[in-house]
């Protein structure tokens, strides 16, 4: 499957906030809720990968390309091996004794596979890049690793509103089991065959949103939060869009080494736990098309030639 490279223009966040007044950004009245429609779009078709495009002949597809273009999602049972999984379970558990405070949460860097090896090998574990490459149409790069042994609870969402414009899923992300998952410990939600959906656009979900929201950063890290703050806009948008559909939501319910991998497009959560005393042990990896990410230029690889991207992050 041949793939043309494009390269965009570099992402337009990163700019030093600075204190504006208060306001709503969008000029335009409003009468009812902010929908999905509002927030998102039809990407152009020639700039989404192959599997994507519509009147693909799916005649030579693999299984798997053919459960992503229908779903969105691939389910591999037992995939990643106690050879992979065991030594970064155990450098993670040393957080417990390390950093009890940060045990739960895990590295609040959300790039510790720069620094931890046992991390590194679990996301670019070669079977799993391959089967990456397989879905996407090209060499992925890891830029991206949450860490916490507890749910998100980040609730639905797309990924690509996240992204800059020009990735156009161009991308997906992994969640892995390091232990039998509970029921009841707020596994990962999802709604299958929603990645068909338009892409919700940052840019359209900022404009919803009050300048000073729009360009806040976290005090100690830097990073934008605008995000986090969206929720409660793009998950009434999401939440309407699911009822209108009459949707269904898939809970993946996980053993170790079993993984889920998912489209940029996918409506997906981190549902709330019923049990706070309980730990989700996994972790969740996220990737995207090596030629699509002009926006993160320094990047490297490991002893495989795997690809991941380079910030200079510190374990904080």
């Amino acid at each position: 499957m041949n793939v043309v490279s494009r390269f965009f223009r570099r992402r337009g966040f990163g700019t030093k906030h600075t204190p504006v007044a208060t306001r709503t950004r969008s000029s335009i009245p409003r009468s009812g809720p902010i929908t999905f429609a509002d927030l998102s779009e039809f990407p152009d078709p020639s700039l989404v990968p192959p599997l994507d495009r519509r009147g693909l002949d799916e005649r030579h597809l693999t299984e798997r390309q053919r459960a992503w273009r229908a779903n969105g999602a691939v389910i591999l049972r037992g995939f990643l091996p106690d050879a992979v999984l065991d030594p970064y379970i155990a450098r993670r558990a040393r957080l417990e004794t390390e950093t009890p405070e940060k045990f739960r949460g895990g590295w609040r860097s959300p790039t510790p596979y720069e620094h931890v090896k046992e991390l590194r090998d679990l996301c670019l574990y070669p079977p799993l890049m391959s089967i990456l490459e397989e879905l996407i149409g090209e060499p992925m790069l890891l830029h991206l690793a949450l860490t916490g042994w507890v749910s998100t609870e980040r609730n639905w969402h797309q990924d690509d509103y996240l992204n800059p414009p020009f990735v156009n899923s161009w991308y997906a992300a992994v969640w892995v089991a390091l232990d039998k998952i509970s029921p009841d410990a707020g596994p990962f939600e999802y709604v299958p065959g929603s990645h068909t959906w338009p892409i919700l656009r940052g840019e359209k979900v900022r404009a919803n949103m009050t300048e000073e929201e729009a360009n806040s950063r976290d005090p100690v890290t830097g990073a934008s939060v605008w995000p986090t703050l969206s929720e409660k806009i793009v998950v009434p948008a999401i939440e309407l869009e699911l009822a209108s559909k009459g949707s269904k939501i898939e809970r993946f319910s996980a053993e170790k080494g079993d993984i889920l991998i998912w489209h940029g497009r996918l409506v997906h959560r981190g549902s709330s736990p019923r049990r706070m005393d309980l730990l989700r042990k996994s972790v969740i990896s996220h990737y995207s098309g090596i030629n699509h990410r002009p926006d993160m230029p320094v990047r490297t690889q490991d002893a495989n030639g795997m690809s991941y991207a380079v910030f200079g992050n510190g374990l904080v």
